[in-house]
C-alpha cells in the first residue's frame, strides 16, 4: 500500500499545535453536528471531519441550486451531462470516484437517502434551496454510520429545526427564461411545530432541448413531548422534467455548443416521486434515547427519445435504442437506533436498518421500430427473437444491517471511537428483451462489513486533532448487473461482489467565533471496485486495487465586522495500484479544486460578494485501455458575483453567474458515439456548461 501522503503528518501536527497556541483566548464556537454518529454531538467530539454550511452561508452566496451550494461553498467536484441553472442532473463526487461517484457518495435529507437504487440521477429538485437550514459534509467513508454507498462520504441536508414563526415568499427571474418561485411557512404552537414548503422552477435552457422544470411541496408536523422527545410526520411530493441536449462531438470547445445532438432532439425525462415519513425521538431514561424512522417512497421515471422511431435510426441492421422508457418503483425503510450515555463518559449507539426496494421497467419501441423487429426475426446474432416488442425488467432488493458505535474516554483530552456494521443484501431480477427472446432470471445474496477506529485529541475547547481508520462498502445497483454480449445482445452480466474501501485519515480542526480552519489528509484502497469496462460491454469487479489519496483544507475568517473571507483547496489523485494499468489515473478525477469566497457589508443593509471556483485538468471518461493516448479535459475557472440588500422585510439580490463567460465542461468522454444513418464512430464528446447569466431575486417575510 502507498503511504506517501502521510509523510505530511508531522507538518499537520505541527500546524495544529501552532494554530491552537495562536488561538488561545478566543471565544469558542459551540457547533453541534449529526453526520458523524447520527445523533447530535459537539463538533469537537466527532471522530471525523465535518464541514458545516449554514442557512446564512447560502443566503450570502451566488448559489441558485443545492449542487451549486456544494460546488461553491463545499469545495465539492460537481459535474453533469445535462448542465443548466436548475442543477437537475448533477453528480456530486466527494471521494475521487469519478464515473461511479453517485454510487459512492450518499446524499441525505433529514436522514432520508436521495440516492436511487439504479443508475438514474438524484432528484435534487426535492430539496428547495430556501427550505435548507444547514448542510453537513463528511468527506470520508462513513459506512458504519450509514451502510452501503458512503465510501466517498456523505452530504446531509437538514430542513428541520425548531424556530420562531415565519412566513416567506420568493421570486427569482433570470437568463435563459429561468424562473424560481418558493413559499415557506413555519408555525410554533406551544409544543407543536408545523412547516410547509413549496417551490417551482423552470428554465428554457441555453442549449437546444435543454429546457427544465421542477416543482415540490412538503408539510411536516412535529409534536414535542417531555424533555427532549418528539414525534413527527412528513409528506413530500416532487416532480422534475428536462430535455437532454446530448454531447457535442469533439474536444471541449469544439463544435456548435448550443445545438442538440441529432438523436437527442425532442428527448425528455420526467421523474415523479413522493415520500411519507413517520418517526420519533424518545428519552427512555436519563441516559438512553430511542430514535425511530419509518419511510415509504414511490418513484416513477419516463424517458422519451423519439429519434429511435425514425427511418434514419433504422438505417442500420439493428435498433439502437427504445423511443420510450418507463420505470416504476417503491421503497420502504425502517431505522431504529439507541444511544446510551454512561456515567463514566462512555457512549454507545446501536441500531438496525431494514430496507426493501422494488423496481419494474419497460423500454418500448414505436411503430416503425416494431415493424423492423418483426421483419428481422431469426437465429442470426444481429436478428431478433421471440416476437418481443419491448424490453421488460424487474428487480427487488432486500437489505438489513446491524451496527454498533462507541465513544470511550482515554483521558480528559483523548477519546477513542470504535464501530462496526454488518449488512446483508439480496436481489431478485428478471429481464425479457428483444435480442434474447426468453426471460432471464437471476438472484443472489451478498454480505459486507464496515468498521472504524479513531482517536480524537481535544487540545482545548477550540482545537482538536484526530486519526481515523475505517472500512466502507457498496453493493451494485440494479442497472449494473446488466450489459451486452459481443453481439450487442442485452444479457445478465453475472454476479457482482460488494466492493470494499479501506481508508486512513489524519486531520486537525479549529473553530472560534472569528475563524474556522480544518485540514485533512486521507488515503484509501478499494478492492473489487464495481466499474463499467467498455471493452467487455458490462460492469465487473476490478481485478486490480484502486488507490486514492487527498489533502484538503478549508478556512473561513471574519476579517472585520463587515468583511468575511473563505478559502478551500483539495488535491487528489486516483490510480490503479497494480496490474496492467498500475500507476494509471482514473478518468473524471481532477487533481486540484480551489474555492475562494468573499462577502463585504456595504452599509444600509447592502452587501457585495463573489465566489471563485477552479477545477484542474482531468481525463475524459474513457476505457482504461485508451486513456493514456487521449488528451486531458482543460482546467476551468468560474467567477460568480452578487449584490444583496435587505430593507425591512424585503430581501433583494442580483446575481451574475460565470461573470467571465468561461467556456468549459464538467463532463466529457471518448468512445463509440452514434452518428446519422444508424452508424457510429469513436470520438471525443463533451457537455458544455452555461455561459454568463444574470438573475434577480426578491424575498418577502410576512
Amino acid at each position: 500500500m502507498k503511504t506517501g501522503i502521510f509523510s505530511a503528518s508531522a507538518a499537520v501536527l505541527a500546524l495544529s499545535a501552532c494554530w491552537s497556541s495562536c488561538a488561545l483566548g478566543q471565544s469558542v464556537l459551540q457547533d453541534v453536528v449529526v453526520v458523524a454518529s447520527r445523533f447530535e454531538e459537539r463538533w469537537i467530539s466527532a471522530p471525523t471531519s465535518v464541514q458545516v454550511i449554514t442557512k446564512a452561508d447560502i443566503q450570502n452566496s451566488a448559489a441558485v441550486s443545492l449542487p451549486d451550494v456544494l460546488r461553491m461553498l463545499g469545495g465539492v467536484n460537481v459535474r453533469s451531462a445535462a448542465p443548466g441553472q436548475l442543477g437537475l442532473n448533477a453528480v456530486v463526487d466527494l471521494g475521487g470516484f469519478g464515473a461511479t461517484a453517485t454510487q459512492n457518495t450518499l446524499i441525505l435529507v433529514d436522514g432520508r437517502p436521495l440516492n436511487p437504487i439504479d443508475s438514474s440521477d438524484i432528484a435534487w429538485s426535492a430539496v428547495p434551496l430556501t427550505s435548507i437550514k444547514r448542510i453537513e459534509i463528511a468527506p470520508a467513508g462513513v459506512g458504519v454510520q450509514y451502510g452501503a454507498g458512503a465510501s466517498g462520504g456523505v452530504v446531509h441536508v437538514f430542513t428541520d429545526k425548531k424556530s420562531e414563526d415565519m412566513t416567506r415568499a420568493g421570486l427569482q427571474i433570470g437568463s435563459f427564461g429561468s424562473t424560481f418561485m418558493d413559499f415557506n411557512l413555519e408555525r410554533q404552537l406551544n409544543d407543536l411545530s408545523v412547516s410547509v414548503n413549496a417551490g417551482a422552477s423552470r428554465s428554457d435552457g441555453w442549449r437546444e432541448n435543454s429546457q427544465g422544470k421542477s416543482q415540490t411541496a412538503s408539510i411536516k408536523v412535529k409534536q414535542y413531548v417531555g424533555e427532549g422527545g418528539y414525534f413527527f410526520a412528513e409528506v413530500m411530493a416532487a416532480q422534475q422534467s428536462n430535455g437532454f441536449s446530448g454531447g457535442v462531438l469533439g474536444k471541449v470547445g469544439e463544435g456548435d455548443q448550443q445545438v442538440a445532438k441529432f438523436n437527442n432532439v425532442g428527448s425528455d425525462n420526467r421523474v415523479d416521486q413522493s415520500t411519507i415519513r413517520l418517526g420519533s425521538v424518545t428519552p427512555l431514561s436519563s441516559n438512553t434515547t430511542l430514535d425511530v424512522d419509518l419511510t415509504a417512497g414511490k418513484k416513477s421515471n419516463v424517458f422519451k427519445q423519439p429519434y429511435y422511431d425514425t427511418e434514419d435510426a433504422l438505417a442500420a441492421y439493428f435498433v439502437s435504442g427504445p423511443g420510450l422508457g418507463t420505470l416504476d418503483g417503491d421503497d420502504y425503510r425502517l431505522s431504529p437506533k439507541l444511544r446510551t450515555e454512561f456515567g463514566n463518559g462512555i457512549s454507545m449507539v446501536y441500531g438496525y436498518d431494514l430496507s426493501i426496494a422494488r423496481q419494474s421497467g419497460a423500454q418500448s419501441y414505436g411503430d416503425l421500430a416494431q415493424a423492423f423487429i418483426l421483419a428481422n426475426q431469426g437465429s442470426n446474432p444481429w436478428e431478433y427473437k421471440g416476437n418481443v416488442l419491448s424490453d421488460v425488467q424487474s428487480v427487488q432488493l432486500r437489505s438489513q444491517s446491524a451496527y454498533l458505535m462507541s465513544r470511550i474516554p482515554v483521558s480528559q483530552a483523548l477519546s477513542m471511537s470504535l464501530g462496526a456494521r454488518r449488512q446483508v443484501q439480496s436481489f431478485d431480477s428478471s429481464d425479457l428483451n428483444k435480442t434474447v427472446g426468453a426471460q432471464q432470471i437471476a438472484s443472489a445474496m451478498f454480505g459486507a462489513s464496515a468498521y472504524e477506529a479513531a482517536l480524537n485529541l481535544k487540545v482545548d475547547e477550540s482545537n482538536r486533532t484526530y486519526l481515523r481508520i475505517n472500512q466502507s462498502y457498496r453493493f451494485a445497483n440494479t442497472d449494473e448487473y446488466w450489459g451486452n454480449d459481443v453481439d450487442f445482445n442485452r444479457v445478465f452480466a453475472g454476479e457482482l461482489r460488494p466492493q470494499t474501501t479501506r481508508a486512513y485519515e489524519l486531520g486537525f480542526d479549529h473553530k472560534d467565533v472569528a475563524q474556522q480552519f480544518s485540514v485533512m489528509l486521507s488515503q484509501s484502497v478499494t478492492q473489487d471496485e464495481i466499474r463499467y469496462i467498455p471493452s467487455l460491454f458490462h460492469n465487473t469487479n476490478s481485478a486490480d486495487d484502486i488507490f486514492r489519496s487527498s489533502v484538503s483544507a478549508n478556512w473561513t475568517a471574519q476579517l472585520s465586522q463587515s468583511s468575511r473571507l473563505s478559502a478551500g483547496a483539495r488535491f487528489q489523485k486516483a490510480e490503479y495500484l497494480a496490474g496492467a494499468y498500475a500507476g494509471q489515473a482514473l478518468s473524471m478525477v481532477p487533481g486540484a479544486i480551489y474555492n475562494l469566497g468573499w462577502t463585504q457589508a456595504l452599509g444600509g443593509g447592502s452587501s457585495l460578494g463573489a465566489q471563485l471556483a477552479y477545477v484542474s485538468q482531468q481525463s475524459y471518461d474513457a476505457s482504461p485501455e485508451v486513456l493514456p493516448t487521449l488528451e486531458q479535459m482543460p482546467a476551468y475557472t468560474t467567477l460568480d458575483v452578487f449584490w444583496a440588500r435587505t430593507s425591512g422585510k424585503l430581501d433583494t439580490k442580483v446575481t451574475v453567474k460565470n461573470l467571465m463567460g468561461t467556456t468549459y465542461s464538467t463532463y466529457g468522454g471518448y468512445g463509440f458515439v452514434t452518428t446519422p444513418g444508424g452508424n457510429g464512430m469513436n470520438s471525443y464528446y463533451y457537455y458544455p456548461s452555461d455561459p454568463r447569466s444574470v438573475f434577480l431575486s426578491v424575498n418577502y417575510r410576512f
